[in-house]
């Protein structure tokens, strides 16, 4: 195999360690949810990431001679998204499911960001409506609502549900704008940069709730299972897995990075099994089997213009390009 063509493989891989590990972290804020109020959770949650970037990125940037400098707008844009990730679609999620349940967040709150991705993508031509797209798309939705539906929990719509239905259908929509937006700043700033202050955004915007609300009482109150859901959420499946994602969205564009999505309810129901002793059934196998040969003719489809040509080429005052792990180089 040629090494461009090793090469091409490695956001695929990437993706696969990164929905591995939200796979994982599902089942452990399934832990952490039965002690933690969602807002102190992820606003601690932000607040721990966003010194750790910080340092790095300022240790990372300064030995490379690289400028921090971005164009007002791109910065405005950036803490924007920032606030919309961490609010818009992490909390939102949490308070959605209070009214809903896991099995129709995995299906409207996760599921169909990839159909509304497409439909955005298409509406700003982004991406062409291919015969692969036409099969795959529909063939991965079906076979999460199976994947779903087969487990424990089943698939429940009605109008006990129907508030946080609506809200997971909003998490989706917030999800499109944010791959599509975010996509077209990976194309002229370091992924590392841009990680930095979208978590930075995002301890802001939630951080006075966890000064308003957080006590040492409470605190001595979570156990020792809570904390570690806690770092696990914080250090890997946020730190790691957000800095991950967002280098392979760079390589493969939005529509492509969306469509991994449908892997979460694939990794999440095995890692129950395993951590949580979940039992799987014969039609999340099944589903899970559709979810990945789904994704195999997507991400087929060399139709599509995966990554743009990029601009930090020309090393112009807005680029940076610091080569250090986690940057876009």
């Amino acid at each position: 195999m040629k090494s461009g063509s090793i090469k091409s493989l490695y956001p695929h891989l990437g993706f696969a360690v990164v929905y591995l590990l939200w796979g994982i972290n599902m089942s452990s804020m399934k832990i952490g949810g039965q002690e933690w109020n969602p807002l102190m959770f992820n606003g601690l949650r932000y607040a721990m990431i966003a010194p750790i970037l910080w340092v790095w990125v300022i240790l990372a940037f300064r030995k490379s001679g690289s400028s921090l400098r971005m164009a007002k707008r791109d910065w405005g844009w950036i803490m924007f998204l920032g606030i919309l990730s961490s609010v818009g679609m992490e909390a939102l999620l949490s308070y959605a499911l209070q009214y809903s349940n896991a099995a129709n967040g995995a299906v409207l709150g996760r599921g169909f960001m990839p159909v509304l991705t497409v439909i955005i993508a298409l509406a700003m031509r982004q991406i062409r409506l291919t015969p692969k797209i036409m099969f795959g798309l529909p063939l991965a939705f079906i076979s999460v609502i199976i994947i779903v539906a087969g487990g424990e929990q089943g698939l429940h719509f009605g109008p006990n549900t129907l508030r946080g239905d609506v809200l997971l259908l909003l998490r989706s929509l917030f999800g499109a704008f944010y791959l599509i937006g975010i996509s077209r700043l990976t194309a002229k700033y370091s992924v590392l940069l841009l990680i930095t202050w979208e978590m930075t955004a995002g301890a802001l915007s939630m951080f006075p709730y966890v000064l308003l609300r957080g006590s040492m009482a409470y605190f001595a109150e979570i156990s020792q299972s809570g904390w570690i859901s806690l770092l696990y959420t914080a250090l890997l499946a946020s730190l790691v897995g957000f800095t991950l994602h967002n280098w392979c969205l760079a390589r493969l564009g939005a529509f492509k990075s969306s469509f991994y999505g449908y892997a979460l309810p694939v990794t999440a129901a095995f890692a129950g099994y395993f951590l949580l002793d979940e039992s799987v059934s014969l039609f999340q196998v099944i589903g899970g089997v559709g979810v990945l040969a789904a994704m195999y003719v997507v991400q087929k489809d060399k139709s599509q213009q995966a990554v743009q040509d990029n601009p930090r080429q020309s090393r112009k005052s807005g680029s940076i390009k610091p080569a250090v792990p986690g940057s876009r180089t």
